[in-house]
């Protein structure tokens, strides 16, 4: 099962009573690298790129279709081949989340709903509020509800074929100490505040980018190397850090493309999964 890599350019923390209406608003895009999710006869061990981890929204995931299907036949290791690590804002964990949730689905014939159950095991183990929705609906999307049900407007271009996405991934963020942090959250979304509504009366790619960058760097949350580097980018469309990751990504043409490269230690290249 392959689950698209999302890229989140800015977003707003919603915090409900329930995880299912927990979440985010905001906008990102979908990439056409991601990552793969295949169950084998086991014992309940989770594989990532062949090394055994404790991955919590994983073991989440495991747990509810236990108790639906019973333990006894539940005989299963998990395993990931990602093209990105976690951590690094590039959505790999709700990946991880959402492709077990379809794959037990599928295996068991269940009749879940396997967005749901990836969702709630994001928001309770800290490791996402929105990747999970835009991953499901792929392509450039603009979320305007947080939770489910969810409320997502797609940007459709005709030339989306002609950008690239390249992302270089410079180090990890630990998401639970942004999103759980009240003075992080009351920052991100002052910042956040009309940046949906603005995206939502002009939804163009390269305002979303223009968006993204304003929210990185008023925020705080992008650091001054990658401010440094993104103002190197400004021939492109647009370059800024994936939420919430130690993470550049930036948007760009062909002709573009190797002084992009040029720039960027160790560019990763994309194309946007519609």
């Amino acid at each position: 099962m392959y689950i698209p890599a999302h890229i989140t350019g800015f977003f707003k923390i919603v915090r409900k009573n329930e995880n299912l209406k927990t979440g985010s608003t905001g906008a990102g895009f979908s990439l056409d690298k991601g990552t793969h999710t295949e169950i084998k006869e086991g014992k309940g061990r989770v594989y990532f790129n062949g090394e055994e981890i404790d991955l919590c929204p994983a073991k989440d995931v495991l747990n509810h279709f236990k108790k639906v299907v019973g333990e006894e036949n539940f005989n299963i290791d998990v395993h990931y081949t990602s093209d990105f690590p976690l951590g690094c804002g590039m959505g790999t964990s709700g990946g991880c989340s959402l492709g077990l949730a379809h794959v037990l689905n599928n295996t068991f014939k269940c009749n879940e709903k396997p967005i749901e159950i990836a969702h709630i095991a994001e928001v309770k183990c800290n490791t996402g509020l929105g990747d999970v929705v835009a991953q499901e609906y792929g392509g450039i999307g603009i979320t305007t509800t947080p939770g489910l049900p969810a409320h997502v407007k797609k940007l459709n271009l005709d030339n989306i074929n002609d950008y690239y996405v390249v992302v270089d991934i410079i180090g990890n963020k630990n998401t639970d100490t942004i999103i759980n942090n009240p003075k992080w959250i009351e920052t991100i979304n002052i910042t956040a505040d009309a940046k949906l509504e603005k995206l939502l009366k002009k939804p163009t790619l390269e305002y979303l980018m223009e968006l993204s960058y304003d929210f990185a760097k008023n925020t705080g949350l992008a650091t001054d190397d990658i401010i440094e580097i993104c103002e190197d980018l400004k021939f492109t469309l647009g370059a800024s850090q994936a939420m919430l990751g130690n993470t550049i990504f930036c948007i760009c043409t062909e002709k573009e493309l190797d002084d992009v490269k040029s720039i960027l230690k160790n560019p990763i290249t994309c194309k946007i999964y519609e």
